[in-house]
């Protein structure tokens, strides 16, 4: 059987890299992306690029092309964060928020989806968050960003309808450093996470290797009549606020 292949982006830490792995050790030859260096890569190709960057994305797709012939699996995790309450934000900020959480996302898909429709099952799965779906004190940003990625994942999952599958994974908080150093804008950090982890149902926060269980699941086959949807994987945290 040919070995499938998949791109993941953010793959240098946190959701990204546990993705990267958990394909990897389910026999995916992997290439991840991301704009710094991993320092692990034995796993994976690595190719460090902006996100956004066209030219990049067309080096890569045809990298693929030529030595796979097709794509399986696209994952887009690569994300940033912004605070600041709206009246003293910076509007570059906001620019630089949707550029990485939206237009990267529209960019990979850009430049491999011709790949991903060349292989039976392929998928696309994108990186959403609970903060689609509540507000959050002075990360406007970021929840209008993962708003953006819902609607993006839903209307791409007819346009590649019926040979290839879009779907999003929406986390609640994750232990990684992306979601925990929203702790430390906190007085008492310490405090803080108890009160975080009690706002879940299962009182406490999530692992990026669970979340990378999900997306493993989205991209196989089990997950066949699955698409346009966004999978809420946050320990209850939507259901108890």
């Amino acid at each position: 059987m040919k070995q499938k292949v998949a791109v993941v982006t953010g793959a240098a830490g946190g959701i990204g890299l546990a993705v990267a792995l958990d394909l990897h050790g389910k026999g995916y030859h992997v290439l991840g992306v991301d704009r710094v260096a991993s320092e692990n890569t034995s796993f994976a190709d690595f190719f460090m690029h902006d996100i956004c960057d066209e030219e990049s994305w067309s080096a890569l797709a045809g990298q693929v092309e030529r030595e796979y012939g097709s794509l399986d699996a696209l994952v887009n995790i690569a994300g940033r964060n912004y605070y600041s309450p709206i009246e003293s934000s910076d509007l570059n900020e906001w620019r630089s928020m949707f550029d990485v959480n939206v237009l990267g996302m529209v960019t990979s898909i850009k430049h491999c989806g011709h790949l991903l429709r060349k292989t039976e099952n392929s998928s696309i799965v994108n990186m959403s968050s609970i903060s689609a779906h509540i507000g959050s004190h002075g990360y406007a940003a970021y929840c209008a960003t993962k708003g953006a990625v819902d609607s993006l994942t839903k209307s791409l999952a007819l346009e590649f309808a019926p040979t290839v599958r879009v779907n999003a994974v929406a986390p609640g908080w994750i232990e990684t450093n992306f979601t925990m150093e929203g702790l430390l804008l906190s007085e008492d950090p310490v405090e803080y996470r108890r009160q975080v982890e009690k706002m879940h149902a299962l009182e406490r926060v999530g692992s990026p290797a669970e979340i990378a269980k999900t997306i493993s699941w989205l991209l196989s086959a089990d997950a066949s009549f699955v698409t346009g949807s966004v999978i809420v994987v946050d320990g209850g945290y939507l259901i108890k606020n």
